[in-house]
């Protein structure tokens, strides 16, 4: 790999977008990337196979992947010399669309490989850091931010519940600007976003740093909070919380995010505990007797929204399987949400 006629011959062969030119370059990409000590000419040719690997716009031949430990390590190192001003984003988008993140095909989780990996990362070290705010940028094309924006869900645990703030308050603030003009505009279009905007929005909201410097217009992706994963400890500890969040919400200079958390909690209510659901109904009740009206009815414009997607879900499990075992956990959520529908239309037409 340190001679120019082999460079030259591997520039060629991973142009060609064949299955077995594919496979070949990513076993040839691993193992380029096993040293530690790698040259200016391995990284080159770590480029050239990931290239031939993962084509751009060919990803019907991409091989399988597995566990992503070389790839994360090339993206580390392109990311780090993006965050000193270097141009590598094209390495940067081959290799984040590589790892498996469950948004592709019929993947509705990350591989479990996948999650363990990330984990293992330190995804969180300054140089990283700096490489993926440079990349969220506005100024950068659509495709390499929405491939950074599925590798921030995946590391988002160890982003946002990190023990100390991995960037100052005014990088908080200028992150979550970039990140809400990209999701905002996307989520309209795309269940992908939809579930990566509000997954990110739990995990800052979890954070006593993270939810003080969270943009307000980002708050509104509480509108898809039935896209996230409940099972998640984020999720979970919001819910648990979900008065004390209310109070915070309330000392913000702003009511966006007291609009869209309320709103969020009556998606979730069947997770909240009795305290949590009598306050809920509470506030509903009061805000049906003022100015608050418009609010409870855009709620339940959106559960409503909700439901219509979830029974279409149930009845292609039914009729792709036959079965009604097919799709219990969509069946559960459509059933909590029936629930929520009912009762908030109850208490906006006063009749509780």
């Amino acid at each position: 790999m340190q001679t120019p006629s082999a460079l030259r011959a591997l520039r060629l062969v991973t142009r060609l977008a064949v299955e077995d030119v594919s496979d070949a370059s990513y076993e040839l990409f691993k193992m380029i990337m096993a040293p530690d000590d790698l040259t200016d000419q391995h990284w080159e040719a770590a480029r050239l196979a990931a290239h031939g690997a993962f084509q751009p716009n060919v990803e019907k031949l991409y091989p399988l992947v597995g566990e992503p430990k070389e790839i994360l390590k090339f993206l580390d190192y392109h990311l780090g010399l993006q965050g000193e001003g270097e141009d590598h984003r094209l390495s940067i988008e081959i290799a984040t669309d590589a790892i498996p993140s469950g948004s592709k095909g019929n993947q509705t989780r990350p591989p479990a490989l996948t999650v363990e990996c990330v984990k293992k990362f330190k995804c969180a070290r300054p140089s990283f850091v700096r490489g993926v705010r440079s990349v969220m940028h506005p100024g950068n094309p659509f495709g390499i931010r929405d491939a950074i924006a599925g590798l921030i869900t995946l590391m988002s645990s160890q982003w946002f519940n990190s023990p100390a703030p991995i960037m100052e308050p005014e990088e908080m603030s200028e992150f979550c600007e970039d990140l809400a003009q990209f999701l905002i505009d996307r989520a309209l279009h795309t269940p992908n976003t939809q579930k990566r905007g509000v997954t990110i929005l739990f995990e800052m909201l979890r954070s006593p740093e993270w939810r003080k410097h969270t943009a307000p217009r980002l708050w509104s992706m509480f509108a898809y909070s039935t896209r996230v994963d409940e099972a998640r400890e984020s999720v979970r500890w919001c819910l648990q919380n979900a008065i004390e969040l209310l109070e915070f919400m309330r000392g913000l200079p702003h009511g966006e995010g007291l609009k869209w958390w309320y709103g969020a909690l009556w998606f979730h209510y069947d997770k909240l505990d009795t305290t949590a659901r009598d306050e809920v109904e509470r506030i509903a009740r009061d805000m049906s007797l003022g100015d608050g009206l418009s609010d409870l009815n855009l709620y339940l414009n959106l559960i409503g929204q909700e439901v219509v997607r979830i029974r279409q879900e149930v009845d292609g499990f039914r009729e792709k399987y036959g079965t009604e075992r097919a799709g219990v956990e969509l069946r559960s959520k459509l059933i909590a949400l029936e629930g929520s529908q009912h009762r908030l239309a109850r208490i906006t037409a006063g009749r509780q």
